[in-house]
């Protein structure tokens, strides 16, 4: 009789324990779906809020390039008619000097023929290197005149070229600040990247394995981890929608990025919100 009560107690033991692995195994698999949702609603949130500021810093590159660009319009097109003009008024005033040269001119030399008529022969002379040097004089004024309109136009040119360099010299300048805005973003996401590697991990953290997978270097990863000091392989799995997920769990702090790095069968390991995404190499 005590046989079979010990077989009997024996047995709903092995049941109980049975029942509470069970109970153990769903409720672990609970957790873990728990938590692949949890991460997976983060990471949405963390890639829709990194989306948005790109936007918004995008919209406001481009508007003040925009408005750069708009405002070296406007001042090449000022600086152009204002030239323009000039170039008109100083051939206009150039011509108004030469007409009055000319007509002054006209003047003193009916004056001077006058002149010597009227005194005849005596005044022939005079009126004669009068007239020679009323016309030398015309000439010179002629060429004066001649002269500073040529240089009044040369400035205008000069004017409208240095006018037009400097809008050359803004447009270089909206490239090249364009240029350093790329490499200061590039320097900032490798920096960011520095930074995600040299981060220790603790507790439960998820690995995301990039397609195409390599099941056989997936095979050597798993057993890589199972070799590496306090961290513990607690589950691989997946689906076609989500891929290949790993999950492992460290006692202590753990470099995690660089020590995932570092493995044979891994090409790449890069900190994606939550979680960690693995690139596996090709096989040889």
């Amino acid at each position: 009789m005590s046989k079979k009560t010990d077989a009997q107690e024996k047995k709903h033991a092995k049941q109980a324990e049975k029942q509470a692995q069970k109970e153990a195994q769903q409720r672990a698999k609970r957790e873990a779906v728990e938590a692949r949702e949890k991460a997976k609603r983060e990471d949405a949130e963390a890639r829709e809020k990194a989306k948005r500021e790109a936007e918004e810093a995008r919209e406001k590159a481009k508007r003040e390039a925009e408005e750069a660009k708009e405002t070296a319009k406007r001042e090449a097109v000022e600086a152009k008619e204002t030239a323009k003009r000039e170039a008109v008024e100083a051939k206009e005033r150039a011509k108004r000097e030469a007409e009055e040269a000319k007509e002054t001119a006209k003047r003193e030399a009916v004056k001077a023929k006058e002149t010597a008529k009227r005194e005849a022969e005596e005044a022939k002379e005079t009126a004669k290197r009068e007239a020679v040097e009323a016309k030398e004089r015309a000439k010179r004024e002629a060429e004066e005149t001649k002269e500073r309109a040529k240089r009044e136009a040369e400035a205008a040119k000069e004017n409208a070229k240095r006018e037009a360099i400097e809008a050359e010299r803004a447009k270089r300048a909206e490239v090249q600040a364009e240029k350093e805005a790329v490499k200061a973003a590039k320097e900032e996401a490798k920096e960011a990247q520095g930074k995600a590697s040299a981060q220790p991990y603790e507790g439960m953290v998820k690995l995301a394995i990039a397609s195409p997978v390599d099941y056989d270097q997936l095979k050597q990863l798993e057993e890589d981890l199972r070799q590496v000091p306090d961290l513990r392989l607690e589950l691989v799995g997946g689906s076609v929608d989500e891929g290949i997920k790993i999950v492992v769990s460290m006692s202590k702090p753990v470099l995690l990025v660089q020590l995932l790095g570092k493995l044979p069968p891994v090409e790449q390991a890069i900190k994606k919100g939550r979680e960690i995404e693995v690139k596996l190499k090709a096989k040889q």
